[in-house]
Protein backbone atom coordinates (compact mmCIF):
# COMPACT_ATOMS: atom_id res chain seq x y z
CA UNK A 1 0.00 0.00 0.00
CA UNK A 2 1.50 3.33 -1.01
CA UNK A 3 1.10 6.33 1.25
CA UNK A 4 2.05 8.81 -1.45
CA UNK A 5 -0.18 11.28 -3.13
CA UNK A 6 -0.73 10.99 -6.84
CA UNK A 7 -0.91 14.78 -7.19
CA UNK A 8 2.24 16.72 -8.08
CA UNK A 9 4.21 18.21 -5.20
CA UNK A 10 4.17 21.97 -4.61
CA UNK A 11 7.00 23.78 -6.33
CA UNK A 12 7.98 25.51 -3.11
CA UNK A 13 7.83 23.21 -0.14
CA UNK A 14 8.32 24.07 3.51
CA UNK A 15 11.59 23.35 5.24
CA UNK A 16 11.59 22.30 8.86
CA UNK A 17 13.70 24.68 10.96
CA UNK A 18 12.89 23.21 14.38
CA UNK A 19 13.93 24.92 17.55
CA UNK A 20 16.42 22.93 19.58
CA UNK A 21 15.98 22.77 23.37
CA UNK A 22 19.13 24.39 24.72
CA UNK A 23 19.67 25.66 28.25
CA UNK A 24 22.61 28.02 28.64
CA UNK A 25 23.26 31.37 30.32
CA UNK A 26 22.93 34.45 28.10
CA UNK A 27 24.43 37.89 28.65
CA UNK A 28 21.68 40.34 27.58
CA UNK A 29 21.76 44.12 27.86
CA UNK A 30 19.60 45.34 30.73
CA UNK A 31 18.61 41.83 31.89
CA UNK A 32 19.80 39.70 34.79
CA UNK A 33 19.82 35.91 35.21
CA UNK A 34 18.91 35.41 31.57
CA UNK A 35 18.79 31.85 30.22
CA UNK A 36 18.25 30.41 26.77
CA UNK A 37 15.56 27.71 26.56
CA UNK A 38 15.65 26.99 22.82
CA UNK A 39 17.47 28.17 19.73
CA UNK A 40 16.97 28.09 15.98
CA UNK A 41 18.60 29.73 12.98
CA UNK A 42 16.24 32.70 13.26
CA UNK A 43 15.97 33.31 16.99
CA UNK A 44 15.68 31.85 20.46
CA UNK A 45 13.46 31.52 23.50
CA UNK A 46 14.68 33.12 26.75
CA UNK A 47 13.73 33.50 30.39
CA UNK A 48 14.78 36.24 32.79
CA UNK A 49 14.17 37.26 36.38
CA UNK A 50 14.55 40.98 35.54
CA UNK A 51 11.82 43.43 34.65
CA UNK A 52 11.06 41.99 31.27
CA UNK A 53 11.41 43.60 27.86
CA UNK A 54 8.41 44.49 25.75
CA UNK A 55 7.58 43.42 22.25
CA UNK A 56 9.62 45.32 19.67
CA UNK A 57 12.58 46.08 21.98
CA UNK A 58 16.06 45.49 20.58
CA UNK A 59 18.61 43.85 22.87
CA UNK A 60 22.22 42.76 22.49
CA UNK A 61 22.89 39.10 23.27
CA UNK A 62 26.06 37.17 23.97
CA UNK A 63 25.96 33.42 24.55
CA UNK A 64 28.06 30.30 24.23
CA UNK A 65 26.93 27.01 22.74
CA UNK A 66 28.75 23.71 23.21
CA UNK A 67 31.94 23.56 21.10
CA UNK A 68 30.96 26.72 19.20
CA UNK A 69 32.58 29.63 21.00
CA UNK A 70 30.93 32.93 21.92
CA UNK A 71 28.18 34.20 19.62
CA UNK A 72 26.99 37.81 19.68
CA UNK A 73 23.78 39.09 18.11
CA UNK A 74 21.33 41.98 18.09
CA UNK A 75 17.77 40.69 18.39
CA UNK A 76 14.23 42.04 18.43
CA UNK A 77 11.72 40.87 21.05
CA UNK A 78 9.02 39.03 19.09
CA UNK A 79 6.75 37.97 21.95
CA UNK A 80 6.54 37.96 25.74
CA UNK A 81 4.67 35.71 28.13
CA UNK A 82 3.28 36.44 31.56
CA UNK A 83 5.38 36.55 34.72
CA UNK A 84 5.37 33.14 36.40
CA UNK A 85 4.90 32.45 40.09
CA UNK A 86 8.66 32.20 40.58
CA UNK A 87 9.12 35.70 39.13
CA UNK A 88 10.59 34.60 35.80
CA UNK A 89 9.40 35.88 32.45
CA UNK A 90 9.57 33.94 29.20
CA UNK A 91 10.04 35.75 25.90
CA UNK A 92 11.22 35.09 22.36
CA UNK A 93 13.55 37.06 20.12
CA UNK A 94 14.34 37.15 16.42
CA UNK A 95 17.92 37.78 15.30
CA UNK A 96 18.29 41.12 13.50
CA UNK A 97 22.08 41.36 13.22
CA UNK A 98 24.41 38.37 13.24
CA UNK A 99 27.91 38.47 11.76
CA UNK A 100 28.73 35.90 9.05
CA UNK A 101 31.18 34.24 11.43
CA UNK A 102 28.64 33.97 14.25
CA UNK A 103 25.93 32.83 11.84
CA UNK A 104 28.28 30.07 10.67
CA UNK A 105 28.98 29.03 14.28
CA UNK A 106 25.26 28.87 15.00
CA UNK A 107 24.62 26.95 11.79
CA UNK A 108 27.27 24.37 12.63
CA UNK A 109 25.81 23.89 16.10
CA UNK A 110 22.29 23.43 14.74
CA UNK A 111 23.54 20.98 12.11
CA UNK A 112 25.42 18.93 14.70
CA UNK A 113 22.45 18.80 17.10
CA UNK A 114 19.60 18.19 14.68
CA UNK A 115 16.45 16.65 16.13
CA UNK A 116 16.18 12.93 15.56
CA UNK A 117 13.18 11.43 13.79
CA UNK A 118 12.68 7.66 13.57
CA UNK A 119 10.76 6.40 10.52
CA UNK A 120 9.62 2.78 10.80
CA UNK A 121 8.47 0.32 8.11
CA UNK A 122 8.38 2.76 5.21
CA UNK A 123 8.37 1.43 1.66
CA UNK A 124 11.03 2.50 -0.81
CA UNK A 125 8.71 5.11 -2.24
CA UNK A 126 7.81 6.38 1.24
CA UNK A 127 11.49 6.50 2.21
CA UNK A 128 12.20 8.70 -0.78
CA UNK A 129 9.47 11.08 0.35
CA UNK A 130 10.82 11.14 3.92
CA UNK A 131 14.39 11.81 2.84
CA UNK A 132 13.33 14.64 0.54
CA UNK A 133 11.21 16.27 3.27
CA UNK A 134 13.42 15.89 6.35
CA UNK A 135 16.80 17.15 5.21
CA UNK A 136 16.92 19.48 8.26
CA UNK A 137 16.38 16.58 10.67
CA UNK A 138 18.43 13.53 11.57
CA UNK A 139 16.42 10.61 10.18
CA UNK A 140 16.87 7.00 11.28
CA UNK A 141 15.13 4.38 9.16
CA UNK A 142 13.90 1.20 10.87
CA UNK A 143 12.50 -1.79 9.00
CA UNK A 144 12.56 -4.63 11.57
CA UNK A 145 10.75 -5.10 14.87
CA UNK A 146 13.97 -6.04 16.68
CA UNK A 147 15.38 -2.58 15.88
CA UNK A 148 12.65 -0.94 17.96
CA UNK A 149 13.12 -0.46 21.68
CA UNK A 150 11.95 1.86 24.42
CA UNK A 151 15.09 4.02 24.21
CA UNK A 152 13.83 5.39 20.89
CA UNK A 153 11.08 7.17 22.81
CA UNK A 154 13.70 8.95 24.92
CA UNK A 155 16.27 9.78 22.25
CA UNK A 156 14.01 10.95 19.44
CA UNK A 157 11.78 13.97 18.95
CA UNK A 158 9.33 12.13 16.72
CA UNK A 159 8.55 8.56 15.63
CA UNK A 160 6.62 8.02 12.40
CA UNK A 161 5.29 4.50 11.88
CA UNK A 162 3.96 3.33 8.53
CA UNK A 163 1.60 0.45 9.39
CA UNK A 164 -0.70 -1.68 7.27
CA UNK A 165 -2.65 -3.50 10.01
CA UNK A 166 -3.81 -2.86 13.58
CA UNK A 167 -2.14 -5.98 14.97
CA UNK A 168 1.31 -4.93 13.83
CA UNK A 169 0.69 -1.40 15.08
CA UNK A 170 -0.31 -2.71 18.52
CA UNK A 171 2.87 -4.80 18.64
CA UNK A 172 4.99 -1.77 17.75
CA UNK A 173 3.39 0.38 20.44
CA UNK A 174 3.79 -2.37 23.04
CA UNK A 175 7.50 -2.59 22.24
CA UNK A 176 7.98 1.18 22.47
CA UNK A 177 6.18 1.43 25.80
CA UNK A 178 7.42 -1.85 27.25
CA UNK A 179 10.42 -0.63 29.28
CA UNK A 180 10.93 2.50 31.38
CA UNK A 181 13.48 5.07 30.30
CA UNK A 182 15.12 8.10 31.93
CA UNK A 183 12.51 10.06 33.87
CA UNK A 184 14.10 13.40 33.02
CA UNK A 185 13.59 13.06 29.26
CA UNK A 186 10.32 13.62 27.39
CA UNK A 187 8.81 10.89 25.28
CA UNK A 188 8.79 11.17 21.52
CA UNK A 189 5.46 11.71 19.80
CA UNK A 190 4.32 8.71 17.77
CA UNK A 191 2.64 9.52 14.45
CA UNK A 192 0.87 6.73 12.58
CA UNK A 193 0.42 6.62 8.80
CA UNK A 194 -2.16 3.97 7.84
CA UNK A 195 -5.59 3.26 6.38
CA UNK A 196 -7.73 1.93 9.21
CA UNK A 197 -11.04 2.85 10.73
CA UNK A 198 -10.87 5.44 13.51
CA UNK A 199 -12.80 3.26 15.97
CA UNK A 200 -9.88 0.83 16.15
CA UNK A 201 -7.41 3.67 16.81
CA UNK A 202 -9.48 5.57 19.36
CA UNK A 203 -8.40 3.49 22.42
CA UNK A 204 -4.74 4.00 21.48
CA UNK A 205 -5.26 7.74 21.09
CA UNK A 206 -7.12 7.98 24.40
CA UNK A 207 -4.33 6.14 26.23
CA UNK A 208 -1.79 8.61 24.80
CA UNK A 209 0.10 5.99 22.80
CA UNK A 210 -0.49 7.86 19.52
CA UNK A 211 0.06 11.58 19.04
CA UNK A 212 -1.26 11.95 15.48
CA UNK A 213 -2.77 9.88 12.65
CA UNK A 214 -2.15 10.61 8.97
CA UNK A 215 -4.26 9.15 6.18
CA UNK A 216 -2.75 8.31 2.82
CA UNK A 217 -2.27 9.54 0.22
CA UNK A 218 0.39 11.88 1.63
CA UNK A 219 2.21 14.80 0.12
CA UNK A 220 5.38 16.36 1.46
CA UNK A 221 3.57 19.36 2.98
CA UNK A 222 1.36 17.15 5.14
CA UNK A 223 4.29 15.04 6.33
CA UNK A 224 6.40 18.10 7.12
CA UNK A 225 3.63 19.73 9.13
CA UNK A 226 3.09 16.53 11.13
CA UNK A 227 6.79 16.34 11.96
CA UNK A 228 6.85 20.04 12.86
CA UNK A 229 3.99 19.59 15.32
CA UNK A 230 5.53 16.57 17.01
CA UNK A 231 8.99 18.19 17.23
CA UNK A 232 7.50 21.36 18.71
CA UNK A 233 5.59 19.26 21.25
CA UNK A 234 8.80 17.45 22.22
CA UNK A 235 10.70 20.75 22.57
CA UNK A 236 7.94 22.23 24.75
CA UNK A 237 7.94 19.20 27.04
CA UNK A 238 11.72 19.53 27.36
CA UNK A 239 11.36 23.20 28.35
CA UNK A 240 8.61 22.39 30.85
CA UNK A 241 10.83 19.74 32.41
CA UNK A 242 13.66 22.27 32.73
CA UNK A 243 11.30 24.82 34.26
CA UNK A 244 10.17 22.33 36.88
CA UNK A 245 13.79 21.55 37.73
CA UNK A 246 14.39 25.25 38.20
CA UNK A 247 11.51 25.49 40.65
CA UNK A 248 12.93 22.51 42.54
CA UNK A 249 16.33 24.21 42.67
CA UNK A 250 18.01 21.71 40.37
CA UNK A 251 18.89 24.25 37.66
CA UNK A 252 21.55 26.34 39.38
CA UNK A 253 22.48 29.60 37.73
CA UNK A 254 25.98 30.98 37.71
CA UNK A 255 27.63 33.80 35.78
CA UNK A 256 28.10 32.77 32.14
CA UNK A 257 31.64 32.59 30.76
CA UNK A 258 30.86 35.37 28.27
CA UNK A 259 30.05 37.71 31.15
CA UNK A 260 33.35 36.91 32.87
CA UNK A 261 35.26 37.50 29.67
CA UNK A 262 34.50 41.20 29.90
CA UNK A 263 36.65 41.40 33.05
CA UNK A 264 39.89 40.62 31.27
CA UNK A 265 41.56 39.24 28.18
CA UNK A 266 40.62 35.59 28.73
CA UNK A 267 37.81 34.72 26.34
CA UNK A 268 36.49 31.39 27.55
CA UNK A 269 36.12 29.16 30.55
CA UNK A 270 38.91 26.72 31.34
CA UNK A 271 38.92 23.68 29.04
CA UNK A 272 38.56 20.67 31.33
CA UNK A 273 37.88 17.49 29.38
CA UNK A 274 40.39 15.44 31.37
CA UNK A 275 39.95 14.17 34.92
CA UNK A 276 43.08 16.10 35.97
CA UNK A 277 41.74 19.46 34.84
CA UNK A 278 38.30 18.73 36.25
CA UNK A 279 39.92 18.27 39.66
CA UNK A 280 41.79 21.56 39.22
CA UNK A 281 38.57 23.34 38.31
CA UNK A 282 36.81 21.89 41.37
CA UNK A 283 39.56 23.45 43.53
CA UNK A 284 39.11 26.77 41.69
CA UNK A 285 35.36 26.72 42.34
CA UNK A 286 35.90 25.81 45.99
CA UNK A 287 38.37 28.58 46.80
CA UNK A 288 36.77 31.28 44.62
CA UNK A 289 34.00 32.04 47.11
CA UNK A 290 36.41 32.20 50.09
CA UNK A 291 38.47 35.38 50.35
CA UNK A 292 41.86 33.77 51.03
CA UNK A 293 45.22 34.02 49.23
CA UNK A 294 45.87 31.37 46.58
CA UNK A 295 49.19 29.99 45.36
CA UNK A 296 49.20 28.62 41.81
CA UNK A 297 52.16 26.50 40.76
CA UNK A 298 53.07 24.78 37.55
CA UNK A 299 55.36 24.94 34.55
CA UNK A 300 55.44 27.94 32.25
CA UNK A 301 52.47 27.98 29.89
CA UNK A 302 50.12 25.80 31.97
CA UNK A 303 47.48 28.53 32.29
CA UNK A 304 48.15 30.01 35.73
CA UNK A 305 46.87 33.47 34.79
CA UNK A 306 43.74 31.98 33.25
CA UNK A 307 43.13 30.09 36.50
CA UNK A 308 43.61 33.30 38.48
CA UNK A 309 41.11 35.12 36.28
CA UNK A 310 38.63 32.29 36.74
CA UNK A 311 38.98 32.50 40.53
CA UNK A 312 38.33 36.23 40.34
CA UNK A 313 35.37 35.82 37.99
CA UNK A 314 33.71 33.30 40.33
CA UNK A 315 34.30 35.37 43.47
CA UNK A 316 32.29 38.14 45.08
CA UNK A 317 34.85 40.57 43.62
CA UNK A 318 33.96 39.65 40.02
CA UNK A 319 32.67 43.16 39.22
CA UNK A 320 35.80 44.80 40.63
CA UNK A 321 39.26 45.23 39.00
CA UNK A 322 41.54 42.31 38.19
CA UNK A 323 45.18 43.41 37.93
CA UNK A 324 47.99 41.12 36.73
CA UNK A 325 51.72 41.80 37.10
CA UNK A 326 54.70 39.65 36.10
CA UNK A 327 57.24 40.07 38.89
CA UNK A 328 60.08 39.03 36.62
CA UNK A 329 59.39 41.70 34.01
CA UNK A 330 60.70 44.67 36.06
CA UNK A 331 63.79 45.35 38.19
CA UNK A 332 63.22 45.49 41.95
CA UNK A 333 62.94 49.28 42.32
CA UNK A 334 60.52 49.68 39.43
CA UNK A 335 58.44 46.70 40.61
CA UNK A 336 58.11 48.16 44.10
CA UNK A 337 56.94 51.50 42.66
CA UNK A 338 54.58 49.71 40.30
CA UNK A 339 52.98 47.67 43.08
CA UNK A 340 52.88 50.19 45.94
CA UNK A 341 53.05 53.52 44.11
CA UNK A 342 55.27 56.47 44.91
CA UNK A 343 54.98 60.06 46.10
CA UNK A 344 56.30 63.17 44.45
CA UNK A 345 60.08 63.51 44.85
CA UNK A 346 60.60 59.89 45.91
CA UNK A 347 63.26 59.51 43.20
CA UNK A 348 64.54 61.31 40.15
CA UNK A 349 61.69 61.72 37.67
CA UNK A 350 58.93 61.32 40.28
CA UNK A 351 57.15 64.57 39.41
CA UNK A 352 53.86 63.63 41.06
CA UNK A 353 52.08 61.06 43.22
CA UNK A 354 51.53 57.75 41.46
CA UNK A 355 49.06 55.16 42.76
CA UNK A 356 50.30 51.57 42.83
CA UNK A 357 48.59 48.48 41.48
CA UNK A 358 47.39 47.53 44.96
CA UNK A 359 45.50 50.81 45.18
CA UNK A 360 44.12 50.44 41.66
CA UNK A 361 42.97 46.91 42.52
CA UNK A 362 41.26 48.02 45.75
CA UNK A 363 38.23 45.76 46.48
CA UNK A 364 39.34 43.54 43.58
CA UNK A 365 42.06 40.96 42.89
CA UNK A 366 45.76 41.29 42.14
CA UNK A 367 47.66 38.46 40.46
CA UNK A 368 51.44 38.34 40.92
CA UNK A 369 53.02 35.94 38.45
CA UNK A 370 56.53 34.49 38.96
CA UNK A 371 56.55 35.69 42.57
CA UNK A 372 59.82 33.83 43.17
CA UNK A 373 61.57 36.73 41.38
CA UNK A 374 60.80 39.22 44.18
CA UNK A 375 63.49 40.35 46.64
CA UNK A 376 63.34 39.67 50.41
CA UNK A 377 62.60 43.38 51.06
CA UNK A 378 59.68 43.37 48.64
CA UNK A 379 58.46 40.07 50.10
CA UNK A 380 58.29 41.75 53.53
CA UNK A 381 56.06 44.47 52.08
CA UNK A 382 53.82 41.87 50.45
CA UNK A 383 53.50 40.08 53.78
CA UNK A 384 52.34 43.35 55.38
CA UNK A 385 49.67 43.76 52.70
CA UNK A 386 48.35 40.24 53.38
CA UNK A 387 48.39 40.56 57.17
CA UNK A 388 47.31 44.17 57.68
CA UNK A 389 45.84 45.29 54.36
CA UNK A 390 48.21 48.28 54.23
CA UNK A 391 50.52 49.64 51.53
CA UNK A 392 53.05 52.44 51.87
CA UNK A 393 54.13 54.22 48.66
CA UNK A 394 57.81 54.55 47.87
CA UNK A 395 59.05 57.74 49.60
CA UNK A 396 55.83 58.06 51.60
CA UNK A 397 55.39 58.09 55.38
CA UNK A 398 51.68 57.29 55.60
CA UNK A 399 50.25 53.81 55.03
CA UNK A 400 47.07 53.45 53.00
CA UNK A 401 44.39 50.85 53.56
CA UNK A 402 43.49 48.52 50.70
CA UNK A 403 41.10 45.57 50.39
CA UNK A 404 42.74 43.30 47.82
CA UNK A 405 42.73 39.57 47.30
CA UNK A 406 46.18 38.26 46.42
CA UNK A 407 46.73 35.37 44.01
CA UNK A 408 50.36 34.42 43.42
CA UNK A 409 51.95 32.05 40.94
CA UNK A 410 55.32 30.41 40.52
CA UNK A 411 56.91 28.04 38.00
CA UNK A 412 59.64 26.94 40.42
CA UNK A 413 59.76 25.02 43.70
CA UNK A 414 59.14 27.61 46.42
CA UNK A 415 59.80 25.06 49.18
CA UNK A 416 63.34 24.63 47.83
CA UNK A 417 63.67 28.42 47.54
CA UNK A 418 62.70 28.76 51.21
CA UNK A 419 65.30 26.13 52.15
CA UNK A 420 67.96 28.07 50.21
CA UNK A 421 66.97 31.33 51.92
CA UNK A 422 65.81 32.89 48.65
CA UNK A 423 62.15 33.20 49.67
CA UNK A 424 60.70 34.21 53.02
CA UNK A 425 59.14 31.27 54.83
CA UNK A 426 56.50 33.46 56.54
CA UNK A 427 55.30 34.79 53.17
CA UNK A 428 55.33 31.30 51.67
CA UNK A 429 53.12 29.87 54.40
CA UNK A 430 50.76 32.83 54.05
CA UNK A 431 50.43 32.20 50.33
CA UNK A 432 50.29 28.42 50.70
CA UNK A 433 46.96 28.46 52.57
CA UNK A 434 45.29 27.10 49.40
CA UNK A 435 47.79 25.77 46.83
CA UNK A 436 46.65 24.65 43.37
CA UNK A 437 49.03 22.69 41.15
CA UNK A 438 48.39 23.07 37.41
CA UNK A 439 49.61 19.95 35.58
CA UNK A 440 51.73 20.17 32.43
CA UNK A 441 49.87 19.45 29.21
CA UNK A 442 51.68 16.13 28.71
CA UNK A 443 50.04 14.88 31.93
CA UNK A 444 46.48 15.52 30.68
CA UNK A 445 46.57 14.62 26.95
CA UNK A 446 42.77 14.30 26.86
CA UNK A 447 42.69 18.11 26.76
CA UNK A 448 45.02 18.52 23.76
CA UNK A 449 42.42 18.21 21.00
CA UNK A 450 39.67 20.18 22.83
CA UNK A 451 42.21 22.96 23.44
CA UNK A 452 43.39 22.84 19.84
CA UNK A 453 39.81 23.12 18.53
CA UNK A 454 39.12 25.97 20.96
CA UNK A 455 42.21 27.87 19.81
CA UNK A 456 41.27 27.19 16.18
CA UNK A 457 37.82 28.72 16.69
CA UNK A 458 39.00 31.75 18.68
CA UNK A 459 41.93 32.47 16.36
CA UNK A 460 39.70 32.25 13.29
CA UNK A 461 37.30 34.67 14.94
CA UNK A 462 40.03 37.20 15.73
CA UNK A 463 41.98 36.89 12.46
CA UNK A 464 39.02 36.41 10.13
CA UNK A 465 40.25 32.99 9.02
CA UNK A 466 37.90 30.64 7.21
CA UNK A 467 39.57 27.39 8.32
CA UNK A 468 37.61 25.89 11.19
CA UNK A 469 39.01 22.42 11.84
CA UNK A 470 42.09 20.22 11.95
CA UNK A 471 42.51 17.20 9.70
CA UNK A 472 43.04 13.78 11.25
CA UNK A 473 46.80 13.64 10.61
CA UNK A 474 47.32 17.05 12.22
CA UNK A 475 45.34 15.91 15.27
CA UNK A 476 47.43 12.73 15.50
CA UNK A 477 50.63 14.82 15.44
CA UNK A 478 49.34 17.10 18.19
CA UNK A 479 48.58 14.06 20.36
CA UNK A 480 52.04 12.55 19.74
CA UNK A 481 53.99 15.70 20.73
CA UNK A 482 55.26 16.19 24.33
CA UNK A 483 54.47 19.96 24.54
CA UNK A 484 57.36 21.27 26.67
CA UNK A 485 55.87 24.76 26.31
CA UNK A 486 52.47 23.47 27.45
CA UNK A 487 49.23 25.23 26.53
CA UNK A 488 50.97 28.41 25.41
CA UNK A 489 53.03 26.44 22.89
CA UNK A 490 49.88 24.70 21.62
CA UNK A 491 48.11 28.04 21.12
CA UNK A 492 51.09 29.50 19.27
CA UNK A 493 51.34 26.40 17.04
CA UNK A 494 47.65 26.64 16.11
CA UNK A 495 47.90 30.37 15.34
CA UNK A 496 50.93 29.81 13.09
CA UNK A 497 49.27 26.90 11.33
CA UNK A 498 46.13 28.91 10.64
CA UNK A 499 48.15 31.73 9.09
CA UNK A 500 49.74 29.18 6.74
CA UNK A 501 46.46 27.46 5.84
CA UNK A 502 44.63 28.32 2.65
CA UNK A 503 41.07 29.68 2.95
CA UNK A 504 38.29 27.12 3.43
CA UNK A 505 40.75 24.26 3.94
CA UNK A 506 41.36 22.29 7.16
CA UNK A 507 44.60 22.75 9.06
CA UNK A 508 46.95 20.08 7.70
CA UNK A 509 49.90 18.26 9.22
CA UNK A 510 52.42 19.93 6.89
CA UNK A 511 51.79 23.47 8.24
CA UNK A 512 52.53 22.52 11.85
CA UNK A 513 55.94 23.42 13.36
CA UNK A 514 58.80 21.03 12.55
CA UNK A 515 59.07 19.52 16.03
CA UNK A 516 55.38 18.61 16.06
CA UNK A 517 55.56 17.12 12.57
CA UNK A 518 58.54 15.00 13.59
CA UNK A 519 56.64 13.70 16.61
CA UNK A 520 53.71 12.80 14.38
CA UNK A 521 55.97 11.04 11.90
CA UNK A 522 57.59 9.06 14.69
CA UNK A 523 54.23 7.63 15.54
CA UNK A 524 53.75 5.85 12.23
CA UNK A 525 52.37 2.34 12.91
CA UNK A 526 54.69 -0.62 12.72
CA UNK A 527 54.08 -3.88 10.91
CA UNK A 528 53.03 -4.81 7.42
CA UNK A 529 50.64 -3.01 5.14
CA UNK A 530 47.51 -4.59 6.64
CA UNK A 531 48.57 -3.67 10.18
CA UNK A 532 49.35 -0.09 9.21
CA UNK A 533 46.06 0.31 7.34
CA UNK A 534 44.16 -1.09 10.35
CA UNK A 535 45.96 1.26 12.74
CA UNK A 536 45.26 4.28 10.52
CA UNK A 537 41.60 3.24 10.22
CA UNK A 538 41.42 2.89 14.00
CA UNK A 539 42.86 6.40 14.51
CA UNK A 540 40.43 7.96 12.04
CA UNK A 541 37.44 6.29 13.71
CA UNK A 542 38.54 7.30 17.22
CA UNK A 543 39.14 10.88 16.07
CA UNK A 544 35.68 11.07 14.46
CA UNK A 545 34.04 9.63 17.58
CA UNK A 546 35.84 12.13 19.79
CA UNK A 547 34.93 15.01 17.48
CA UNK A 548 31.25 14.11 17.73
CA UNK A 549 31.12 13.34 21.44
CA UNK A 550 30.92 9.58 20.97
CA UNK A 551 27.73 9.72 18.87
CA UNK A 552 28.15 6.86 16.42
CA UNK A 553 25.64 8.11 13.85
CA UNK A 554 27.33 11.51 13.55
CA UNK A 555 30.79 9.94 13.39
CA UNK A 556 29.54 7.64 10.62
CA UNK A 557 28.20 10.60 8.67
CA UNK A 558 31.55 12.39 9.07
CA UNK A 559 33.38 9.29 7.77
CA UNK A 560 30.80 8.85 4.98
CA UNK A 561 29.86 5.39 6.26
CA UNK A 562 26.59 3.76 7.20
CA UNK A 563 26.31 3.46 11.03
CA UNK A 564 25.99 -0.33 10.76
CA UNK A 565 29.17 -0.49 8.65
CA UNK A 566 31.01 1.69 11.15
CA UNK A 567 29.82 -0.49 14.03
CA UNK A 568 31.14 -3.61 12.29
CA UNK A 569 34.53 -2.00 11.66
CA UNK A 570 34.74 -0.86 15.29
CA UNK A 571 34.06 -4.42 16.43
CA UNK A 572 36.72 -5.77 14.08
CA UNK A 573 39.28 -3.21 15.31
CA UNK A 574 38.48 -3.78 18.98
CA UNK A 575 37.04 -0.31 19.54
CA UNK A 576 34.49 -0.12 22.34
CA UNK A 577 31.07 -0.02 20.70
CA UNK A 578 29.20 0.88 23.85
CA UNK A 579 28.73 4.39 22.47
CA UNK A 580 25.61 6.20 21.38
Amino acid sequence: MSALSGSPRPLKRHRIAPRLPCFAPVLATGLEHCWMTNVSASGMGLTTSSVGPVQGDEIELSFELADSGVIRAIARVAWTGRVQDDGRLGFGVQFRELSPHDRALLGRYLAAHRLRVVVAFASLEERALVESCFDDLEVELVDRLDQLDATLLHTSASIIVFADCIDRLTTVLDILSGAPGPVDLPLAAVTIVMRIESERLRPLLERGKIYDVLRPPLDDRTLIRAAERSCERWALKFELRWASLQLEGAAIERPPPVARAAEGPHNAAIIRSSAEMRRVYELIQTVAVHDVPVLLSGETGTGKELAAREIHALSRRADKPFIAQDCGALIETLLESELFGHVRGAFTGATGDHPGLFQIADRGTIFLDEIQNTSPALQAKLLRVIELGEVRPVGGTKARRVDVRLIAASNSDLVAAVARGQFRSDLYYRLDRFPIQLPPLRDHPDDILPLARHFTATTCASLGCTSSRLDSRAEAALLAYAWPGNIRELRNAIERALLLTKPNEPVRWDVLPDAIRRAGSAEEPAGGLDAQVAELERRLILTALERHGGVLRRAARDLQLHPVTLSRRMKRLGIDSGID
